[in-house]
């Protein structure tokens, strides 16, 4: 009787078993049936520099590829221009379609694939905004949309966390900064009074001082004799060569940026930088925008 009662058991057993895996199995099934399968656009390359105001020299340039479910066959993509008013003022947001691209090539996966350059010139008009409406701060944007034979469009609304990162890239638009124009600088020699607050140098911090599209010039404190810990101090110089147009310093982070600081003394005697400690890395420390004479 034991032994009956046993199989008995282990045959209600499995019999739960199975009806759980069932009910799971239908679960699934009924959430596979309810999503929305679409397309991404892969971003292989891409480029769109900040520009200053008053100028249209600046051009995006961007090479993708199409990634799809059989569901959402891609016939062509609808590109917009963009204006994005940061400033509060007049003309406010606005957008419209540069173009519309139905023909494709092959990528090396065999998936639809596309190369695009616009600029400036084509956004503003697509746009309807005039550019002396555009201030520093304001954006410009370049937008795609997918279109689907059955009518769909996928962009940026439709976007993840899971699309925008990682191996897809596929943020589906691109922003380029209006910045103040560059305030030509005084030729002569510059001086950086580098400065270490310990006494052991910049641990691989360093200025990369770029003029026009010349090659940086990178200066760091790099006294590291102590005593420690001990304020030591560097003037560094470098020339700003006559007739150039533009200057841009970058402070790169080194192991102890709380120990740096520094200043820019123009050739003219002015300070243009008095940073530090922990000054901002990696980004333009010239406020073009400041009323300043360089």
């Amino acid at each position: 009787m034991r032994i009956k009662n046993i199989s008995y058991t282990v045959v209600a057993a499995l019999a739960f078993i199975f009806q759980g895996c069932t009910e799971d199995e239908t679960v699934i099934t009924e959430v596979l049936a309810d999503t929305t399968r679409g397309a991404a656009l892969r971003t292989l390359d891409s480029s769109f520099p900040d520009v200053a105001e008053g100028s249209t020299a600046s051009t995006f340039t961007g090479t993708f590829e199409i990634q799809s479910d059989e569901s959402a066959a891609i016939t062509s993509v609808n590109v917009y221009g963009e204006f994005i008013d940061n400033t509060g003022d007049s003309p406010g947001d606005a957008s419209g379609l540069i173009t519309n691209i139905s023909t494709f090539t092959d990528t090396e996966f065999g998936l639809q694939g596309f190369s695009y350059t616009t600029g400036v010139t084509e956004i503003l008009a697509a746009a309807g905004v005039a550019l002396d409406a555009v201030e520093p701060g304001d954006q410009y944007r370049v937008r795609f949309e997918l279109v689907a034979a059955d009518g769909r469009t996928f962009s940026f609304g439709q976007n993840t966390g899971t699309l925008t990162g990682g191996y897809f890239r596929s943020p589906f638009q691109f922003t380029a900064n209006v910045i103040c124009a560059p305030i030509v600088p005084t030729a002569g020699t510059w001086t950086v009074v580098a400065v270490d607050s310990y006494g052991d140098g910049w641990n691989g911090g360093n200025l990369s001082i770029t003029i026009d599209n010349n090659d940086p010039i990178t200066l760091a404190n790099t006294d590291g004799g102590g005593p420690y810990p001990a304020t030591v101090s560097q003037d560094l110089t470098f020339e700003v060569p006559s007739g150039s147009m533009a200057i841009q310093i970058v402070y790169n982070g080194g192991s102890f940026d709380e120990e740096v600081t520094f200043q820019v003394i123009s050739a003219n005697g002015n300070t243009i930088l008095d940073l530090g400690p922990e000054p901002a890395t990696s980004t333009g420390l010239i406020d073009y925008c400041l009323d300043i004479e360089l």
